[in-house]
This record gives structure tokens, C-alpha cells and sequence, in this order.
């Protein structure tokens, strides 16, 4: 079994918010499992000990707000995500500091102290030409300058902690490199989809689907596992099947935390806003119906009523043909977030009902995810 543990990551707004809050002396959300802290994965695009350190162009300033990583003017360099996310991490953090009424002075200071309550320990896990360039991009946006590094144009993946990623995307998804269709964007999206096996010491008894949302996190439906003392997850991509560990579950709403050693780099899916859903909107279910031997499927329809409640839980009406076998699954929006978890279909039931599907909303599984997983997830930058 392959022994890998963390894979692409990013810290979201929920998890520079829960440093922040240490940092200022908020109370952060409590915590019932320590997650293990992510190393460091090899950086295949460091230059060797000799090479020196990029030297920044001077940049203008300009408004934090709008600047991306593919802002004009930005000199791409093979180590440049580093600055670009340290740039990134401040402007999200700029709001609280204000909020919060920071010195300006001390803000610098602050970077270390985010990256320790993330879980990375700048002075053993991180190089010194990495932490610098860290460390200059967040200096630069919390004094208001453009951005002056950006990775490369043909980067095909994050070379930064899995607890830093997800501020940008690479490959196809990369800026400049062309429109993205809405296949292109659910390929992307499918390799975070899991088939989820359950059963006991006698062998496999059922199957959901689940989706990865942080390192070595899988998101279900509680009534996926339920009953099951043996639980095991199957990736689309090679159906490599890796031991799962359930983390946590509960009935209300329906959903379960699973933990799984994974490869690095791998795909995960962002938990949305569903109170940001509108009725008639397009959204694309992904799972793993009906038998086990097959693989995922997608089926896109529309959200037919945002004000439903099933089994004491708020929940989308969805417009799309649901199976057995695709519980668990993500309902993810065009923008590709997750603003649903399917838990039930009529179609099992009356066929005539087949496209009268419920979703949990996620916004009713963030309290679950907070005591869980420890903000040591994706979700929507609001």
C-alpha cells in the first residue's frame, strides 16, 4: 500500500483566519482530532545550492485587492509561487490586521507566526531563499506593492507545503493559458472524487462516493458508512486503493471524516457558500454509481428549490438523477465549489421521482469540519 501521506493543499481562508485568531488572542474553534502537520514535499524546481537568490524588481504601488499572479509586469522565476503566495497570504490577512488594529510595524513579524500555527516551522521545514521570498512577497502586498514575481507559465504544479497551496492553479488552469471549459474544469475537479468502499473483516459490503478536501481528508455521508467497521478509498485516476480510517460522523447532518494516507499533490475540492445559491443555477454532481466495478460520472442539471429540509437538515433540491452509490458525492458549482453533499434520492425509491435529489447544504457541515478537521481544509474565499 502506498505510503504517502499529504497531497495539494491550500490555506483558505479558514485556516489563515484560525491563525490570525491565534495571533490577535481570539478564541479559535475547538478541537476534539489533531490532524498531523504536513511536510515539506522535494521542490523539483529548486536551483542548486549555488544559485543565488531571485533579485525583486522594484514594483509601484498599488490596491492589494486587485492583484493576481498574473498581474503585468510580474517576472516570472522558477521559485517565484513562493512570493507570489506570500503576496496572496497578506492581502488576506490585511483585513483582519486593519480589523484588528495591528501595528504596522509588527505586521511584518506576523509571517512566522501564521506559518507556525498552520502547521510549517519556517526555520527547519523551509529554506532560506524560500522563506525570504515569503517573506518579501508578504512585506511588499502589506505595503501596498504590486506584485513583482510570478511563477512560471508552463509550472504544471504547486512546489510549495500542501498547507500553502491552492492560490493558484497550474497546467491548463494556468494564467495565460487559455479559456477553460466547463469539461475541462470538471476533469480537473473529478480527480478529488473518491469511490468509498465499507464493509468488515469479511470483505467489502457497500460503496459510496466521498471527496478529498484537505490532506488525507475524505468527506462522506454518515449513512455511507454506518454499520461498517473497515473502510477503504479507491482514486479514479490509477484505482489505486488506499486503507481509510473514519476520523468522525454524525447523523445530523449526514456526513463522516475520513482520514487516508494519499499521494502527494493530489487534487482537492473547495467546501462553497451554499447560502450564496440561487434556484435555477447550474451544478454538476460527481459519484460513483449503482455497482462498484464502475467509475465516475458526471451529471450536470439545476438547483430546483433552495429552501427544503430532509431528515432535520437544510438541504438543495436538485434537478439531476441520483443512484445508489453516488451518497456522499460533491455537487459543485461552475466556479468549482462544493455548495452540496448528495444524501438521498427519490429515483431509488419511484422512478417517476428520479430527478427529485437532495444535497446537505455546506454551510450546515462547517461546525462539523471546524471540531474535526481543524480548518485543515479547502474552502471558498468569500
Amino acid at each position: 500500500m502506498p505510503t504517502a501521506f499529504h497531497h495539494a493543499s491550500r490555506a483558505l481562508a479558514s485556516a489563515i483566519l484560525l491563525a490570525l485568531a491565534l495571533l490577535i488572542h481570539l478564541q479559535p474553534p475547538a478541537s476534539v482530532h489533531a490532524l498531523e502537520s504536513a511536510r515539506v514535499p522535494r521542490n523539483p524546481y529548486a536551483p542548486p545550492p549555488s544559485a543565488r537568490t531571485p533579485t525583486l524588481p522594484t514594483a509601484a504601488a498599488t490596491t492589494p485587492s486587485t492583484l493576481l499572479a498574473s498581474t503585468p509586469g510580474a517576472t516570472p522565476d522558477p521559485l517565484g509561487e513562493w512570493y507570489a503566495v506570500g503576496h496572496r497570504m497578506a492581502q488576506e490577512a490585511m483585513p483582519y490586521y486593519r480589523t484588528f488594529a495591528v501595528a504596522e510595524k509588527d505586521i511584518g513579524k506576523r509571517l512566522t507566526e501564521v506559518l507556525s500555527a498552520l502547521g510549517i516551522k519556517a526555520d527547519t521545514q523551509l529554506k532560506n531563499t524560500e522563506l525570504k521570498l515569503l517573506q518579501q512577497g508578504w512585506d511588499d502586498a502589506a505595503a501596498g506593492r504590486a506584485l513583482a514575481l510570478t511563477y512560471p507559465p508552463d509550472q504544471d504544479r504547486s512546489i510549495v507545503p500542501p498547507a500553502l497551496r491552492g492560490f493558484f492553479r497550474f497546467g491548463k488552469s494556468s494564467p495565460g493559458a487559455g479559456v477553460e471549459t466547463l469539461a475541462d474544469k470538471a476533469a480537473e475537479w473529478k480527480k478529488a472524487v473518491v469511490k468509498v468502499a465499507t464493509g468488515s473483516e469479511k470483505g467489502v459490503e457497500g460503496h459510496g462516493t466521498g471527496f478529498i478536501i484537505g490532506p488525507g481528508l475524505v468527506l462522506t455521508n454518515n449513512h455511507v458508512v454506518d454499520g461498517s467497521t473497515h473502510f477503504a478509498v479507491q482514486l479514479e485516476a490509477d484505482n489505486t486503493i488506499y486503507d481509510a480510517t473514519l476520523i468522525a460522523k454524525q447523523a445530523v447532518p449526514d456526513v463522516a471524516l475520513l482520514r487516508v494516507q494519499l499521494p502527494e499533490d493530489h487534487a482537492v475540492l473547495p467546501i462553497g457558500i451554499s447560502a450564496q445559491c440561487r434556484e435555477l443555477e447550474e451544478v454538476i454532481m460527481v459519484g460513483y454509481p449503482q455497482f462498484i466495478e464502475l467509475s465516475a460520472t458526471y451529471v450536470k442539471g439545476s438547483i430546483s428549490s433552495t429552501n427544503r429540509v430532509f431528515h432535520d437538515c437544510e438541504v438543495l433540491q436538485l434537478d439531476i438523477r441520483a443512484n445508489p452509490g453516488n451518497s456522499g458525492g460533491p455537487v459543485i458549482s461552475t466556479e468549482g465549489n462544493v455548495v452540496g453533499i448528495l444524501t438521498f434520492g427519490f429515483g431509488a425509491v419511484d422512478p417517476k421521482l428520479a430527478q427529485f435529489t437532495f444535497a446537505i447544504k455546506t454551510d450546515t457541515v462547517i461546525p462539523f469540519l471546524e471540531q474535526h478537521a481543524r480548518g485543515q481544509y479547502s474552502r471558498q474565499v468569500e
